[in-house]
């Protein structure tokens, strides 16, 4: 689906499968974010040339986190595209993550980050972008903003409604408060979550913001 001339938004709507919500950004550095289980690429793709984008075009592939409904589809990507995620989420891989990787039967034993991402500015070609560290889902997750748009790409972090679980191993609910806290402040009118259904409008967002924060102030 297409948001701007830069921004196309991949849905995934099917209750059946815990597939993720995929982002592409269009321009001198075609980037896709998140791009889900491997067995649904092909899906992905299909939806991408209706759209009259190539996806053999991608030249990075960005996570933001490495749960497997997010990154099981990067081992095919890595053939032709640069991958990027924090360096903690690299060592979850490894570590915290290894179990629930394995539970899924996904080998990614050859995964590996071509750069770390970090807090702070992130250019691709023209296009201005920032990275978040957001920890509280996964220790080392990150969220995407992009100021000219006023989108927030939250990986897991914030839903419609609903807060990125926090008892999955490396899930921490005081860093998840701090982490909505810190998303709340941002001039935001477009949330991307990895899941769900899009939150649009300044109004929509900061109401979905304050829902966060109570439901973290209340009992599990």
């Amino acid at each position: 689906m297409r948001v701007s001339e830069h921004l196309y938004i991949y849905l995934w709507n099917d209750p059946r499968e815990n597939n993720c919500n995929t982002v592409f950004i269009n321009g001198k550095v075609p980037t896709l974010i998140d791009p889900g289980l491997t067995h649904r690429l092909d899906d992905l793709f299909a939806r991408m040339l209706e759209d009259k984008l190539d996806p053999l075009q991608i030249k990075l592939v960005i996570c933001t986190h490495a749960h497997p409904d997010h990154i099981g589809a990067v081992v095919r990507l890595q053939e032709h595209a640069k991958i990027a995620m924090s360096q903690e989420e690299e060592q979850y891989i490894d570590q915290l993550g290894k179990e629930m990787l394995d539970a899924r039967q996904l080998d990614v034993s050859k995964l590996k980050a071509d750069f770390y991402l970090k807090e702070g500015d992130l250019v691709l070609g023209k296009h201005e972008l920032q990275v978040i560290a957001t920890p509280g889902h996964t220790p080392g997750g990150i969220s995407i903003f992009w100021p000219r748009y006023k989108v927030l790409i939250s990986g897991d972090v914030i839903f419609d409604r609903a807060i990125g679980r926090v008892d999955l191993p490396g899930g921490d609910a005081g860093a998840m408060g701090e982490t909505i806290q810190k998303l709340s402040e941002l001039p935001v009118e477009l949330i991307i979550p990895g899941h769900g259904g899009a939150i649009q409008t300044a109004v929509r967002v900061k109401a979905n913001f304050e829902d966060a924060k109570r439901m973290l102030n209340s009992p599990f």
